[in-house]
């Protein structure tokens, strides 16, 4: 009996003691510590709850000792807290990847990753921040499939040559890149630490952006604050030594003697020496590199915004200084609901990059030479200067630690980048967009060729007064302005329809100028000298009085275009979108100006099936298929009109002497009026997977096939194709596959 009653007192104690009532208090915050404001904090099982406020605070009361908090915030993982006492509670929120893949970026607009028909894939911040790269090509290469990246140059700041499914055309293969939506031709005014995403668009359902897509889409997102978060600081920086990781495997001294002396017909260049030099030792050195990023972030009710800084300097591997590549940027983004119905977006970027350049990449560069010098040659004479290269015949093979010494070639780029939007939303469905994209570019090359003696008969050597000032620039300029009205809408919850219609208007020119001359004043041989008003030789504009006449030093080219797409689901299984887009074109005469590129996909969520629902092992699985034509316009200006764009130089004496030449102008290039689009037919099918919430898998074949390639013909001298600054006619002609 006394057990009994004492089990039903114990009993009593505990519920009294469940059934406590306490005020908890807390705060949420995100993985880097910033508060998270709009929080949902929800007593589980209940209807009790609260948000968080601005600072990420929150608090309820009336909670029963022992419930269960669920802590939830779009693009988090939500968390579940256990209430025990009144202590105050931190709670740390995590990003939730699936989440943010979700949606993908597709041309003008978003679309949900499980909706996509096309060939799209995606690297994220993450993958860039492993990769740690500095450049945007880097994170790329090796990351995506069926897109290629090769190095044009090892050397600190080269760019690399980016191939979507293969080469597609005899000219440009080059893919549309924009950042933000912008057009960025360089990805060099990229810092790779800015990026949020890389959307790769590879099939046919790139032919939204038109013609500029024939050779694939490159989106990129750069990170942006969040609206009601504090101001958030990041700040990164690493240093580090380069070094080459394999050098190629040669001929020591004494048995390059002995191949040189056997091949000589018995004509003995070379004693046969125990030790030499090691070219390859004497180029390569151990390069310094540092990069520092900074950013800040944050958001008010109404506002976002970001500011990030960078600067990376870096040396050559060969050369080291002599190759070095500096480049600082900054960048901002700004968005603010004017009205509720009403936003603006801004983003603006500047970058500056400084680069030393190296003679590279084929005969006559520094590495040319080391690995095919003579080991037996030291680096200096016994009098202290640089050896000279006068046994071996071939004029291409010079000393390269002169030549690194003697070489002054600096390319400065100053590039400003800037975008702003407005979105209206009416009716309930629409949106109207409008978007204004600028970049200019201002790009000098300045080099000095001073004299300099590497050996008889070398094509690099610069005779005594000869030393030369080379001070070239350029300016780009391009704009683009985008006008689009998107409607969506659901109808009877399993009906997903999304149009959209649009105009694009783009402009692109360019012009070229400076000076060039020889001779600095008072015998002088020094790079410290060489500017253009020092010098007493010569001086040579870069385009002559007849070229500027004709315009031959500026560029203008135009695109307008017209686009329609429609995009629809039914209950998220089965995907359609079909797109067709109208571009005229500046490059082709009036006949065959305008063309018309349709394309269209579809997909199946077949995961979404009865019979594969709730299933333990396959969370996802649709099927895609597509097929469009892209047109293609990239090749030389007026190509279909005849222009006096050539040289012509008319002797008006029997006896030619420099005061009987007549200067003036010829025809150009060959003219074709027939010109027309380059037309890429592009089908792909494939699937994506997604097994045991883990494994991803996405799987494509596809054609690509171009056809009427433009490409200049071969044509008879007597049509005077081969004078100067004339060529020969560009035509329609050939095909290029890839599978």
């Amino acid at each position: 009996m006394r057990s009994f009653i004492l089990t039903i007192i114990l009993g009593f104690v505990s519920l009294l003691a469940y059934s406590q009532k306490l005020q908890i208090n807390g705060n949420v915050v995100d993985a880097s510590g910033a508060a998270l404001p709009g929080v949902n904090i929800l007593v589980k099982n209940t209807s009790l709850g609260g948000t968080t406020d601005f600072d990420g605070n929150f608090a309820i009361a009336n909670v029963p000792t022992g419930s269960v908090l669920q802590v939830s915030y779009v693009g988090f993982t939500t968390k579940e807290v256990k209430v025990i006492n009144n202590a105050f509670l931190k709670v740390v929120l995590q990003e939730d990847s699936q989440a943010l893949e979700e949606v993908v970026i597709i041309g003008y607009g978003t679309q949900k990753k499980k909706e996509v028909t096309g060939a799209v894939s995606v690297v994220d911040a993450d993958a860039i921040e492993k990769l740690n790269p500095t450049r945007v090509e880097q994170a790329l290469q090796g990351q995506v499939s069926g897109v290629n990246v090769t190095s044009s140059s090892g050397s600190p700041g080269s760019g690399s040559n980016i191939r979507i499914r293969g080469i597609s055309t005899n000219g440009d293969n080059r893919p549309l890149i924009l950042v933000d939506g912008n057009v960025v031709e360089d990805l060099s005014v990229v810092n790779p630490s800015d990026i949020k995403s890389m959307n790769v668009l590879k099939d046919a359902t790139a032919g939204i952006y038109g013609v500029r897509a024939a050779n694939g889409v490159i989106l990129i997102t750069t990170k942006t604050g969040r609206k009601e978060s504090n101001l958030n600081f990041q700040f990164d920086s690493y240093a580090g030594l380069q070094v080459t990781s394999k050098k190629i495997d040669l001929l020591k001294p004494r048995d390059f003697a002995i191949y040189v002396n056997d091949a000589s017909d018995r004509t003995r260049y070379f004693v046969y020496p125990s030790t030499g030099t090691d070219w390859q030792d004497e180029v390569f050195g151990e390069a310094f590199i540092v990069n520092h990023n900074l950013s800040a972030s944050g958001g008010t009710k109404k506002s976002a915004y970001s500011f990030s800084a960078s600067y990376l300097d870096q040396d050559g591997i060969v050369g080291l200084d002599k190759s070095n590549y500096r480049r600082t940027t900054a960048r901002y983004s700004y968005q603010y609901d004017i009205l509720e119905n009403l936003k603006l977006s801004t983003t603006g970027m500047y970058t500056n990059s400084k680069k030393n350049n190296l003679p590279e990449g084929g005969i006559g560069s520094v590495l040319y030479s080391a690995v095919n010098l003579n080991p037996d040659l030291p680096v200096r004479d016994v009098n202290g200067a640089y050896s000279l290269v006068e046994q071996i015949k071939q004029i291409e093979l010079i000393n390269p630690i002169a030549q690194i010494a003697n070489n002054f070639n600096k390319t400065t780029i100053d590039k400003i980048s800037a975008t702003i939007g407005l979105d209206y939303t009416f009716w309930k469905n629409f949106t109207a967009s409008t978007k204004f994209q600028m970049n200019h570019a201002n790009v000098l090359d300045d080099v000095f060729r001073p004299e300099v003696y590497y050996g008889p008969s070398k094509g690099a050597n610069v005779a005594l007064g000869k030393n030369q000032v080379v001070d070239f620039g350029a300016k780009f300029d391009d704009f683009t302005w985008d006008n689009y009205i998107n409607y969506t809408n659901t109808f009877k919850d399993v009906h997903n329809l999304t149009v959209l219609l649009g105009t694009s208007i783009f402009k692109t020119t360019g012009e070229f100028y400076g000076l060039s001359g020889y001779t600095l004043k008072d015998g002088s041989n020094s790079i410290k000298d060489a500017r253009i008003e020092n010098l007493v030789g010569e001086i040579n504009p870069r385009f002559n009085e007849s070229a500027l006449a004709i315009g031959a030093n500026v560029f203008d080219v135009r695109l307008e275009s017209m686009f329609a797409r429609m995009q629809y689901s039914f209950d998220e299984k089965y995907l359609l979108s079909a797109v067709i887009r109208r571009d005229g074109s500046s490059k082709f005469g009036p006949k065959n100006k305008y063309g018309y590129f349709p394309s269209g996909s579809i997909g199946w969520n077949v995961s979404e099936e009865n019979f594969l629902k709730d299933n333990g092992w396959l969370n996802s699985l649709k099927l895609r298929a597509s097929y469009g034509i892209i047109g293609n316009d990239r090749i030389g200006d007026f190509g279909y009109i005849s222009r006096l764009s050539g040289e012509a130089t008319y002797v008006t004496n029997e006896e030619v002497v420099e005061a009987d030449l007549l200067n003036g102008v010829a025809e150009g290039l060959v003219a074709n009026p027939e010109i027309r689009w380059e037309k890429q037919k592009t089908g792909n099918i494939g699937f994506d997977a997604r097994l045991f919430n883990n494994i991803s898998i996405s799987m494509d074949a596809f054609s690509k096939r171009t056809e009427d390639l433009l490409i200049n013909a071969q044509a008879s001298g007597l049509i005077g194709a081969a004078a100067p600054g004339s060529g020969t006619p560009i035509i329609n002609a050939g095909t290029v596959e890839n599978k």
